[in-house]
């Protein structure tokens, strides 16, 4: 049955993501190419607004799935997880759309958007309450510790923090779409050793979904995810690690979009303070480029390094 929701999302994506380009391109919804990036200004005219594909293609057919239902653990499971999906997904694609009416590379206002971020978060943090998710962090060799109201605070930090941080990562063709399949595929691996079998059914579907978009999202893209996707799927997984018990694990699993978060805060403290810029570029995915790989080579070296942390993390909190 896996194996058949994820062919099912896989083909589903394959088959409409080629009317998608063909409509946006009709349509003119092209991404604008951020400065950050190096000699990207080729890339400008490819569509963007895929990561709305695999999301609605995901969230439509695990809603469709028999075991969604099957009891009150599997459906606020699913709820949480597609709520927490969707939502950063829908404020991703405002962001998305705005840039297109806008022709520029900044869409939503920093305030608006913190404000939308913040109500999914909170949408979130019921559901999971729903669930009676304990407000405690499980602490590889300290134990649990108990923080009380201040895990409300957490949560909201943690939701937040991961969609922006895999937002900051998706920069390179194909880069994110592969780190997400294996951060997804190692919670998958946790969720089965747990029996959460809803959210393994959950990512499956996911899992196949970005199969079917990175045929077209590898270099040289034929279209983007743009922020409906990349901030999609660091909400999901933020929402995963609380589901398992195991939040400190994304720090680990997710190391790769901890490294590109901190190079950026690095280079603009550094340059603030200082004028001095610690990497040639930020996120650090650029610097490589800066350095002469092509995105090929970057992308199979962020994607071994992610395997790498992927099964470090695995290790340490099963």
């Amino acid at each position: 049955m896996l194996v058949l929701e994820f062919l099912l999302g896989m083909v589903l994506t394959a088959i409409a993501m080629p009317t998608v380009i063909k409509k946006l391109k009709e349509s003119k919804e092209q991404a604008a190419i951020r400065v950050l990036g190096p000699d990207h200004q080729q890339k400008a005219g490819t569509p963007s607004l895929g990561g709305a594909v695999f999301g609605l293609v995901t969230v439509v057919i695990v809603f469709c799935l028999p075991s969604t239902y099957q009891d009150h653990r599997s459906l606020t499971t699913i709820l949480a997880l597609s709520v927490g999906f969707a939502s950063y997904g829908v404020i991703g694609a405002v962001d998305d759309i705005l840039k297109q009416i806008h022709h520029a590379t900044d869409g939503f206002a920093f305030k608006p958007k913190l404000a939308a971020q913040t109500v999914s978060a909170v949408v979130v943090m019921l559901l999971l309450w729903a669930m009676h998710v304990p407000a405690e962090l499980n602490l590889p060799f300290f134990g649990v510790v108990h923080l009380g109201f201040f895990y409300v605070i957490f949560l909201w930090f943690w939701l937040v923090g991961w969609s922006n941080a895999t937002n900051l990562t998706d920069g390179l063709d194909g880069l994110l779409t592969g780190l997400a399949l294996i951060a997804y595929g190692a919670y998958t691996i946790m969720a089965v050793h747990v029996e959460n079998w809803a959210m393994v059914s959950f990512n499956f579907v996911l899992m196949g979904s970005l199969v079917g978009f990175l045929l077209f999202n590898k270099p040289k893209a034929k279209i983007f995810m743009g922020d409906c996707g990349s901030l999609a799927i660091g909400a999901g997984l933020a929402v995963e690690s609380i589901q398992l018990h195991a939040v400190v694990s994304l720090l680990i699993i997710g190391l790769i979009f901890v490294i590109e978060t901190l190079s950026v805060i690095i280079q603009t403290i550094s340059y603030h303070f200082f004028k001095v810029r610690v990497f040639p570029m930020a996120p650090i995915h650029h610097s490589f480029e800066k350095f002469g790989w092509t995105e090929w080579q970057i992308d199979a070296a962020f994607w071994t390094f992610g395997l790498l942390s992927a099964a470090f993390g695995l290790w340490l909190f099963q």
